[in-house]
């Protein structure tokens, strides 16, 4: 118990310190690619990169949004920065290695690879039929096949640069709630893959660095959609609580990553006491998880 309440502690003052210890100058000039970027925390990741000095590439699947978001990060950024799109599918996995060759090629080389695209899933109940058993292949293709992939493709050029992996995962890879457990599934398998490369990186003295990040609620167009399901008469947003921005989010995983932070929460006391609290009462999280979501 005390150990565990050590640990918290720990945690807590270790919070505070990576956001602190940061100096934005330490991102001006990086080579940075973002998936995910048309939208959300990888298009406010993309803003906050250009507007510190760094070149940024972004991929999504739709073209007029990559093309406002490059055009934005034009705005903010320095003149002697690239900036620049890719359209594409994660899905299709044999994308995921032109991406990464495009990428290092238009940026000349690669300092951070940002893995951020999600395949979202609809609230409801596992029935293991057809239309199920098909998500669960797509959403591991996209949501840990490509990320995979694309950390794989990547790591020479991150050899050479010294760079950073930045891994988006969720609160749903730390204790998956129900209605979305194809979903939940994929984040528990990021941890388990980039945990167990971050320990072989390790091994051969790489100074590649990867950062997991813990992300809690977070006021994107996906979340909110899906927290809009109401229950009882009470849309499922409410009952979970205020959602943080997606810039404070970007902020709070910029600093992570520039630390080599292994693991990051965010929003970090809101996040970090949760599942601190799980550690010690799961059977009372999984209840008030239910209670949550319960029709």
């Amino acid at each position: 118990m005390w150990t565990k309440v050590l640990a918290v502690l720990v945690g807590l003052v270790a919070g505070l310190w990576w956001f602190q210890g940061f100096d934005e100058g330490v991102i001006r000039g990086q080579r940075v690619l973002v998936t995910g970027a048309s939208t959300g925390i990888g298009e406010q990741l993309a803003y906050h990169y250009a507007r510190m000095g760094a070149s940024v590439m972004v991929t999504a699947r739709r073209t007029k949004r990559l093309q406002e978001v490059v055009a934005r990060c034009r705005e903010l950024g320095s003149p002697n920065a690239t900036f620049g799109y890719v359209v594409g599918d994660m899905s299709n996995l044999s994308f995921t290695k032109d991406l990464i060759r495009e990428s290092t090629e238009r940026m000349g080389g690669l300092d951070y690879l940002v893995l951020n695209h999600i395949l979202t899933q609809d609230l409801h109940f596992w029935s293991g039929n057809d239309e199920d058993m098909a998500y669960l292949d797509k959403v591991f293709e996209v949501n840990f096949k490509a990320y995979v992939h694309l950390a794989s493709h990547a790591l020479p050029e991150l050899e050479k640069s010294g760079g950073h992996v930045v891994v988006l995962s969720s609160f749903a890879g730390k204790s998956a709630p129900p209605f979305s457990v194809s979903y939940a599934a994929t984040k528990y398998a990021l941890g388990g893959f980039f945990s167990g490369l971050r320990q072989e990186l390790r091994m051969k003295d790489s100074n590649v660095s990867i950062t997991m990040c813990i992300v809690g609620f977070i006021a994107t167009e996906n979340a909110l959609s899906s927290m809009a399901v109401v229950r009882d008469g009470v849309p499922l947003q409410r009952l979970i609580g205020s959602a943080a921005s997606p810039s404070d989010t970007a902020l709070d995983i910029i600093r992570g990553a520039a630390n080599r932070q292994r693991e990051l929460y965010t929003p970090f006391l809101k996040t970090y006491t949760t599942l601190f609290i799980n550690s010690l009462f799961p059977s009372a999280i999984d209840y008030l998880i239910r209670a949550i979501y319960a029709q």
